[in-house]
This record gives structure tokens, C-alpha cells and sequence, in this order.
């Protein structure tokens, strides 16, 4: 059985929607996604099992979480019965207008037991997000007394030498600061490559032979990790730094089926090697003679199962993941 028996740091993802469609987001998060958000009811499931399984805080992310502030509070509130801290919650400032208003959000959260705000700075959000309302959103938060978590100050300089009454495009700094600008992010930021952002690097990764990606195949037990891991408004557990993969988290619990969950199953146990294995025999998958590592494989496989056969499968969720990358 796929068992999880402890959780020790993670996160919550109130809702996949976002007003961004960031090029290094791992989630595929954009405005494309459904305008769904966790539900109390789902929040309290949730927190139930987290609390059982001595996970004690989480942070709370999306998408955007605070496209709407008045839905979050329920989650909130939920956290708070189960005495789980809210150690942050991850805003990109778009949602904010004016001071006044800001502030009416900012006191309401804080009257919720939010005490931090973790706020995007980086390129990749410029590029959707002028900079006046991430620097209006800190001094508002500077005012209230709200901590600021900023996400990350290097790139402050960077964002800080365009004019931040509007967006700016990659290539705009590509133009500023040399071609080299957008593959230096990469490890500046220190990216997850799932996702959006595995999308945005694949071209400038090296590319290995798929039989040497098979004999170098080895059990994916990140699946299963403990630390970073997050639980999303459908009840969904995401594992640490995959997301695209999915089992219910009140199933985990238990002991989910790894028949059932048999994508999931055969990463876990004999990495994208069982994986291929399963796609080959069970949906007639072809491999390429190359990839750009197991994570390209293995993301190839799945895209053939979602997109290409439009396979529902339990453990391939949310399917906006890949249609919306």
C-alpha cells in the first residue's frame, strides 16, 4: 500500500488560478484554470489529517491566493480550529489597488492569525506584474505591521532598473543585462523544474540517450517526501517537488491502492524506468531516442497519457497541470 505515516513541513494551494502565467511557475498555474477555491469543508478534511499526521504548519499558495481574500479566510479559520500555523501566505501583489483597500485585506488576515506575507520579486513576475504594486504592497504591509517574507531580494536591483509603472518582458532584460540573462535565472532562483518551468528550460538542458536514462533509473522517493509537500483544494496530496502527480491525501492515510494509483506506484518503486515499462505495455507509448533527462521522459509519458490518449487517471491530477503548461 501507498502509505504516508508523518508530515513534517508543507504547504496548503487554495486555488490553481492565478493572473499570471509566469514562465518558472512548476505549477502551471495561469488565469486559464478554473475560478475554484478550497472550500471550508475541504480545508477542515484536510487540516484533520494533517494535524493527525504532526504536521503543526503550512504555508498557503496558489495560483493566487489572494485574487479572492474574502475565501481564504475560511481556510484560515479551519487552521486555526485544528492549531495549525499559518507560517505565510505566497502573494504575487497584483491584486493590489490602492492603500486603503490593501490595508482592509492585510487587518483581515492578520484578525485570522496571518502574520507574513511571502512577496514574489523576481523577473518572471515582472513580466506580468509592474513593480509599483509589489514596492506599495511592502510599504502597506510596513504599516499594518505585516511581515514581509520577499521572494527573493536579489533580484531587486534587476526589477528596480526598468520603469515599474508597467510589466517587462524577458527579453527586455535579456537586452539589459546579456544573452545570458534568462539561463542565469535558473540557478539564481534555484528553480523547480516541473512544471511551466520545465516547459520554459527544456531547450537549453543537455540531452542524454533514453537507454542511459533506464540504466541510470533509480526508485523516485521524492514522491513519498515529507518535507515541502502540498495539499491542493481538491483534497489532492502533491508530492515534495513534483507536482502533476496526485493521490488523496485522506487515502494516503489509510493506505491508497497501488493499483489504483499505478503510475504513482511504479515511479515510487522502480522510477521512470517502471514507468516506462507500464506506459509501453498498458498504453502504447513509444520512446525517443533522447530526452533531456528522466524528469523529460517521464513528463513525455505523461503527456501522452493526458493529452495525447485524454486518459482520465487518478493519480495524473489536476489535468489542468498539463493543459494549461
Amino acid at each position: 500500500m501507498l502509505r504516508i505515516r508523518s508530515l513534517v513541513s508543507g504547504g496548503i494551494i487554495t486555488n490553481y488560478k492565478c493572473s499570471s502565467k509566469c514562465r518558472h511557475c512548476s505549477y502551471s498555474s495561469s488565469p486559464k484554470w478554473p475560478d475554484d477555491y478550497m472550500t471550508p469543508s475541504m480545508a477542515d478534511e484536510i487540516c484533520s489529517v494533517l494535524k493527525s499526521l504532526g504536521c503543526y504548519s503550512v504555508h498557503i499558495g496558489g495560483g493566487e491566493p489572494l485574487l479572492k481574500p474574502d475565501k481564504i479566510l475560511g481556510v484560515l479559520d479551519t487552521a486555526k480550529k485544528y492549531n495549525i500555523d499559518i507560517e505565510y501566505i505566497e502573494t504575487n501583489a497584483s491584486w493590489y489597488k490602492d492603500e486603503a483597500s490593501a490595508k482592509a485585506v492585510l487587518k483581515e488576515l492578520q484578525s485570522h492569525g496571518v502574520n507574513t506575507l511571502l512577496i514574489s520579486i523576481d523577473p518572471f513576475h515582472n513580466e506580468y506584474i509592474p513593480f509599483w504594486k509589489v514596492k506599495a504592497l511592502i510599504r502597506t504591509c510596513s504599516v499594518v505591521k505585516m511581515n514581509v517574507f520577499p521572494w527573493l531580494m536579489e533580484f531587486w536591483d534587476d526589477i528596480d532598473a526598468m520603469d515599474d509603472k508597467s510589466p517587462h518582458s524577458l527579453d527586455e532584460y535579456t537586452r539589459l543585462f546579456g544573452q545570458d540573462y534568462p539561463v542565469n535565472l535558473l540557478n539564481r532562483y534555484g528553480l523547480n523544474l516541473k512544471g511551466r518551468a520545465f516547459k520554459t528550460y527544456r531547450p537549453v538542458l543537455r540531452k542524454q540517450p533514453y537507454e542511459q536514462i533506464l540504466e541510470e533509473s533509480r526508485p523516485c522517493k521524492l514522491l513519498s517526501g515529507v518535507y515541502h509537500f502540498h495539499v491542493d483544494l481538491y483534497g489532492n496530496f502533491i508530492p515534495q517537488s513534483c507536482p502533476g502527480f496526485s493521490v488523496p491525501l485522506k487515502e494516503l492515510v489509510n493506505g491508497a491502492d497501488p493499483g489504483k494509483y499505478s503510475i504513482f506506484n511504479s515511479l515510487e518503486t522502480a522510477g521512470v524506468k517502471g514507468l516506462v515499462e507500464l506506459a509501453k505495455k498498458e498504453y502504447g507509448y513509444i520512446p525517443k531516442n533522447e530526452y533531456a533527462g528522466k524528469c523529460d521522459l517521464c513528463y513525455d509519458i505523461r503527456n501522452h497519457l493526458v493529452l495525447g490518449l485524454g486518459l482520465d487517471l487518478p493519480d495524473l491530477k489536476p489535468q489542468g497541470h498539463y493543459r494549461y503548461v
